[in-house]
């Protein structure tokens, strides 16, 4: 899978992921230097990143199949992403990772591009030129995680995205003992991830999606404990049906084995509706 780094933040997270093999990292950044780096020219703001995007043709010379952009909304610079992406989405099938900042901290200028921004990533989305788009927030992370220090503040907030993110993808592509990753119907190109508790249910989402229509629970979980724990079958039945009935969504599940002491519960949120 090929991950896209723009700006600061994409790269950092693009980075994080290509430590797993299964990724092949491109960056693009002020100032950035390395193998797949583009070095952009610092801009004053994101009318002049917009303006002046480079042709890319020989940087993403060679890029096909699954890719996923990674855009961080508080920078100038991720004003570049819709003209950039133009330039490859008939060499790949595209999808984008939209790390959402928490709108307080952003200046006026900052705001409004933001919320530009964000709205044409989620046209792209419904209209069918993205794959799906991917929509996590800052905000959610850190609470999630609990009280995060200063410093390696960032880094406690990338190291959840993409350890999920990465584990997603592995089940992805692992067969289920129980259960199948379904395909979310064509509307619904709208997500976010989440995680939740195996034993309580409770549901912590990366980003507060309204309006969602469909739902996959991954289920890791430790190979002995599915041999040998016989109630676990019927919790997790449970769990897909209480979701079905109570919320008025359509919900699947996959279960698959693990060597880890820990359990895990990923969800994928999707929904048609702009948020």
């Amino acid at each position: 899978m090929n991950v896209i780094g723009l700006g600061q933040a994409g790269c950092n997270i693009a980075d994080s992921l290509s430590v797993h093999p299964q990724y092949k990292a491109y960056k693009i950044d002020v100032g950035i230097e390395g193998t797949r780096c583009y070095d952009v020219k610092y801009q004053k703001g994101p009318e002049e990143y917009e303006i002046n995007v480079p042709s890319m043709k020989t940087f993403f010379r060679g890029i096909k199949g699954e890719t996923m952009f990674i855009i961080g909304g508080s920078g100038h610079i991720s004003a570049m992403c819709l003209r950039i992406m133009e330039q490859i989405k008939d060499k790949c099938e595209l999808s984008v990772l939209y790390v959402k900042p928490d709108p307080t901290l952003l200046s006026k200028t900052k705001k409004l591009h933001e919320k530009a921004t964000f709205k044409i990533l989620q046209e792209f989305a419904r209209s069918g030129l993205l794959k799906m788009l991917y929509i996590v927030s800052n905000t959610n992370l850190e609470n999630i995680l609990g009280n995060v220090p200063i410093i390696g503040y960032n880094n406690k907030i990338n190291e959840l995205l993409v350890s999920t993110v990465h584990m997603i993808n592995v089940f992805k592509n692992s067969e289920p003992v129980m259960g199948k990753i379904e395909n979310p119907s064509d509307v619904c190109r709208i997500s976010t991830f989440g995680i939740s508790e195996i034993e309580k249910g409770e549901e912590k989402l990366f980003f507060n999606l309204d309006n969602t229509a469909e739902r996959c629970y991954i289920y890791g979980i430790n190979e002995e404990r599915l041999a040998t724990e016989g109630g676990l079958k019927k919790k997790i039945i449970d769990r897909i049906r209480s979701s079905s009935n109570e919320e008025g969504l359509q919900a699947s599940f996959g279960v698959f084995p693990t060597n880890y002491e820990q359990d895990y519960c990923y969800t994928l949120n999707y929904t048609s509706i702009i948020q």
